[in-house]
């Protein structure tokens, strides 16, 4: 992190600075973003803001004035006026700096495994839709998988499943379809790596299919988390529930 000081010398300036100083923020000369090396917090120092002073807080500086506030244009994340004492001025910047280096709140388990499903459908080779998979025990990926074409054969998107070189509508033409779906290629890539997926929770961008609930069923995985619907498939929410399988919609963009 690197706090930008602005504002004229003045002895309230002097003890934010000796502050951030004796919480190990070192100063330096160039208001330049840290590199992934550096990992001591910094303070830039400067009476006048920038004529840049934007592209200073889209880099991740934290923009603080003190003094009276003389430049309205600036979207300062800190003013601290000369009225207020020393103690509600550090008080202040503190609150903020442990708000800057607390982040944004974690994700979910849902969301974090979720996303990872839609990274893992980056993945695939497929011209028709792509989705992911993850399978997880104890809150640990033990298998992830996409939609495409199988291991050692042309790609989808290379002319290698003639259903979907052909653009066919949903729903027809489903026996040309030489793509795998993803969660068939997550537990398959499981089995294919000896590792077991019996009590596990897949998280899938779509909802299942038939034919992939069914081996989701006998691969001994006990609960479902898709993204969106996919269509055709009130006989897999049937068929798990009949199976005892838990299956809930959460939804990410």
């Amino acid at each position: 992190m690197i706090i930008g000081l602005f504002g004229e010398d003045s002895p309230l300036t002097l003890v934010l600075q000796n502050d951030l100083k004796e919480k190990g923020f070192g100063s330096c000369r160039s208001p330049q973003p840290l590199s992934r090396e550096q990992s001591q917090h910094l303070v830039f120092r400067k009476r006048q803001v920038p004529p840049d002073w934007e592209s200073l807080g889209q880099s991740g500086m934290v923009l603080v004035w003190v003094g009276e506030p003389v430049e309205p244009a600036v979207s300062f994340d800190l003013v601290l006026t000369p009225g207020q004492s020393d103690g509600e001025a550090l008080e202040k910047l503190t609150r903020l700096v442990r708000r800057k280096l607390t982040g944004p709140p974690r994700p979910s388990w849902d969301e974090y495994f979720m996303r990872i499903a839609q990274v893992a459908s980056t993945r695939s080779n497929c011209i028709k839709r792509k989705v992911g998979a993850v399978v997880v025990k104890d809150r640990r990926i033990v298998s992830t998988g996409y939609n495409g074409t199988p291991r050692g054969t042309r790609n989808c998107n290379e002319g290698g499943c003639p259903r979907c070189s052909a653009l066919a509508a949903s729903g027809t033409r489903l026996d040309e379809c030489l793509c795998s779906h993803a969660e068939e290629n997550a537990i398959t890539q499981a089995a294919y790596h000896g590792t077991s997926v019996k009590g596990g929770c897949l998280y899938s961008t779509f909802s299942p299919c038939l034919m992939c609930a069914k081996m989701i069923i006998n691969s001994g995985i006990v609960e479902v988390v898709f993204n969106m619907g996919y269509p055709l498939n009130d006989a897999t929410f049937w068929l798990f529930e009949e199976a005892g399988i838990k299956i809930r919609e959460y939804r990410i963009d």
